[in-house]
């Protein structure tokens, strides 16, 4: 399982993260990427059905291969064995509405661990179920390539399961439906 530990190690580049926001001109992209919790529901208003996920790629590796910052954010050793998930959320057409990346702590409870593992309904909604009453610390945002190399935009945020980290995510726009 390959993911692209970049995305974890949030640099700063350009000001703090509400200032990079603040520079959208799209007050929905704004929106989307400084709440806590919408992007299911937000893409879901866009499209007009449910999201539906792709799992790309999932496995375990060690926390420090999947990004420098990533042990410290999750709160695990280096060499310790994280969960990594690829996916994508498609629109009722299949269209990717998002690509994102998934790290997570692998010494959860069989609930939470299933919900992190889930190919069958997105991230958040799947946690929510699993009853983890997570919340999220958003830790970047910005703009990057999507996949075709047109400019999108991304948020990067840890979740919380009570005190102690969960997961770490990175969630990038198809610039088609959320304007970068």
């Amino acid at each position: 399982m390959d993911i692209d530990g970049e995305v974890f190690d949030a640099d700063g580049t350009g000001g703090t993260v509400a200032e990079r926001i603040a520079g959208f001109s799209s007050p929905l992209t704004r929106m989307l990427l400084s709440s806590e919790g919408l992007t299911t529901t937000a893409l879901w208003a866009l499209t007009g059905a449910p999201p539906r996920i792709r799992v790309l790629g999932q496995g375990l590796l060690p926390a420090a291969r999947a990004g420098r910052a990533v042990p410290a954010l999750l709160a695990v050793g280096p060499g310790r064995q994280v969960l990594a998930r690829r996916s994508a959320l498609t629109g009722p057409d299949g269209r990717w509405l998002s690509v994102n990346q998934v790290v997570a702590r692998d010494d959860q409870d069989p609930g939470i661990r299933s919900a992190l593992t889930d190919g069958h309904r997105p991230l958040g909604p799947a946690l929510q179920d699993a009853g983890t009453g997570h919340r999220r610390t958003l830790l970047d945002a910005g703009r990057r390539p999507w996949p075709s190399g047109r400019t999108a935009c991304y948020k990067t945020y840890l979740l919380w399961h009570g005190d102690a980290p969960l997961a770490l995510v990175h969630e990038l726009f198809h610039p088609a439906v959320v304007a970068p």
